[in-house]
């Protein structure tokens, strides 16, 4: 069949009591105004689990519970996962469509009830096509982020808007927001997790039509991250340096040179032992002259 690549069994449902499947019950079609509520129901035996499929007119797109949800802006639901289906603030937009039931049965095999069609009366003033321009976002304080809607009547009739803000998830759960009636808005920064919706509608006279809801868009305003302060730069060993170079000397002749110094060192040592060597060479030789050269006794002394 058509949804056997489409629908995927759901958790169990139902108890399988070991009597063989079967569908008792198929939804029948229905007829509402344009923004009323209408329910459907389907009943079988012995299943496991099941899947509500919404048809178009001409079966070549399905949506699968709550997938509806975002295709008809405004539709509420309950009871999804349920025998009785009961769907909120119809739009226009449903005018011709199909409500079918898919049933899984313990071996996983998955059987459809009948189709339901779906016919929508169009009021006085028809509610407008809307389209959501702008999805939510995670910003830091000092960011900002404008939401829009698109809205078309589809009879020229003027479009009214108004947006909601909501700390939950839940469609039609906000509270309206003052002076917020145009197109687009700009949230204000408030942390943490805010939800914001818009209701738009058609105004002819004193006549309107059935709001339409769009889904809710999370702003989620976060603190930016604190900032660890710097560690001190540690303070830098002192590394002696030779003196400048001063009036053009050669740096290997500097005092503060180590090869001068133990040049200078050597030199002084080899001039005092060249001194020293200088004078005992000397006694030497004075004693050695002395030796061969003895002195004359004096002629005037008595024997």
């Amino acid at each position: 069949m058509l949804f056997l690549t489409v629908c995927a069994a759901p958790e169990a449902l139902a108890a399988d009591d070991g009597g063989p499947f079967e569908i008792t019950k198929h939804p029948w079609g229905d007829t509402v105004n344009e923004g009323e509520d209408v329910m459907f129901v389907s009943r079988a035996k012995n299943y496991v689990g099941l899947v509500w499929l919404f048809v178009s007119p001409d079966g070549s797109t399905v949506y699968e519970n709550e997938e509806a949800l975002d295709a008809f802006p405004g539709l509420e639901m309950g009871g999804v996962e349920t025998e009785e289906l009961q769907l909120i603030s119809v739009p226009y937009t449903m005018d011709g469509w199909y409500v079918q039931t898919c049933f899984f049965d313990a071996d996983g095999g998955a059987h459809f009830t009948n189709r339901a069609q779906i016919t929508v009366l169009q009021g006085l003033v028809p509610s407008p096509r809307v389209t959501m321009k702008s999805g939510g976002a995670k910003l830091s304080l000092g960011q900002t982020r404008t939401l829009a809607v698109e809205a078309v009547s589809p009879s020229g009739d003027t479009v009214k808007y108004q947006w909601y803000r909501s700390y939950s998830a839940a469609r039609n759960s906000g509270e309206a927001i003052l002076g917020a009636t145009e197109s687009s808005y700009t949230p204000p920064e408030e942390l943490g997790q805010v939800f914001y919706s818009v209701g738009v509608w058609c105004v002819r006279g004193r006549d309107a039509s059935a709001p339409i809801y769009t889904a809710p868009v999370a702003i989620v305003y976060t603190e930016p991250a604190a900032t660890a302060e710097p560690e001190p730069a540690p303070v830098p060993t002192p590394v002696p340096t030779t003196p400048p170079n001063r009036g053009g000397a050669n740096p290997l002749l500097s005092g503060g040179n180590p090869l001068f110094t133990a040049a200078a060192a050597l030199l002084v040592l080899t001039l005092l032992a060249v001194s020293v060597t200088a004078l005992v060479l000397h006694a030497v030789d004075k004693k050695q002259r002395a030796r061969r050269h003895p002195v004359d006794e004096d002629p005037t002394d008595e024997e």
